[in-house]
């Protein structure tokens, strides 16, 4: 399997690849190859596969890490990321809620993003519960308007991790009102993603994946993808019908119950098998 990955050096994007545990740095050869490093310019040129079948043949040529590097984002800045609201029936049981009968999101903003290893950093003024929420994160690879269901997963570039960080007082006040979720999910570093993009053609049911969360080692939330009330193939008609999906975006497909505090100094990692562990270090200040 062939997993992406992108990481900083200082001021450079560059482009990684993770096989047998193994991490490369394939940005030189890529860029030499392809002629883009980001993963979401190669998605936008509809040339990921053609990367992902190289590197399975041992090209391009791939380079040691570096000896220092920082973990980014597979896709650092998304056209959009959009984030489905309640859609594992026991996390809404555990507000109090009924799930929306219907697909229903909201937005997450791009500068909200950091990556595996990064802290999430929540500011002091900001009381009350911040809670983490592991999700499955679908990467869009092909431009879908009003889709069907049937074809949707046809137009999914690869999977990732995430982790929807959600301040609840001011959801809360937000809610009561009737304003917009925007301010309580938006906070830089509030929406971790990573480590890996792995490729669609590694994932053939993403209705079949285990998915939890550890806080300091000890599991809070412990699932399946299975227990989705929408299936991702659901959401990305459903969402598709009202907004153009396109390559690059990101699509957050809920989270599952047990969802709960993080402290300062919190080690939350957020885990969906055969996608990838994402760690992160909560801190307050």
């Amino acid at each position: 399997m062939i997993r992406l990955f992108a990481f900083t050096t200082g001021s450079d994007l560059r482009l990684g690849c993770e096989r047998d545990s193994r991490l490369k740095d394939i940005s030189a050869a890529a860029a030499a190859q392809f002629g883009r490093v980001a993963l979401v310019d190669r998605l936008r040129a509809g040339r990921l596969d053609e990367l992902v079948t190289a590197l399975e043949q041992d090209k391009p040529a791939a380079a040691d890490m570096p000896a220092a590097f920082a973990w980014l984002p597979p896709l650092p800045r998304p056209g959009k990321i959009v984030a489905m609201v309640q859609n594992y029936r026991k996390h809404a049981a555990e507000f109090g809620n009924t799930a929306p009968p219907a697909p229903t999101w909201f937005a997450k903003l791009p500068s909200s993003l950091t990556g595996h290893e990064q802290p999430i950093r929540i500011p002091g003024w900001v009381d009350g519960r911040v809670d983490h929420e592991v999700e499955l994160a679908v990467v869009v690879g092909k431009a879908a308007s009003s889709i069907a269901e049937a074809e949707a997963l046809r137009h999914v570039a690869g999977y990732s991790v995430l982790n929807d960080v959600s301040a609840r007082r001011i959801q809360k006040d937000d809610r009561e009102a009737k304003l917009p979720w925007t301010r309580c999910k938006n906070f830089d570093t509030f929406t971790p993603m990573g480590p890996w993009l792995v490729p669609a053609r590694y994932v053939p049911d993403p209705q079949a994946l285990a998915i939890s969360c550890r806080v300091n080692g000890v599991t809070r939330q412990q699932s399946s993808t299975a227990e989705m009330i929408h299936p991702v193939a659901r959401q990305l008609a459903e969402m598709s019908r009202w907004m153009t999906l396109e390559p690059g975006d990101v699509v957050a497909t809920g989270t599952p119950e047990g969802v709960n505090n993080l402290k300062d100094g919190d080690i939350c990692e957020c885990e969906v098998a055969g996608i990838g562990l994402l760690r992160n270090r909560v801190s307050r200040s």
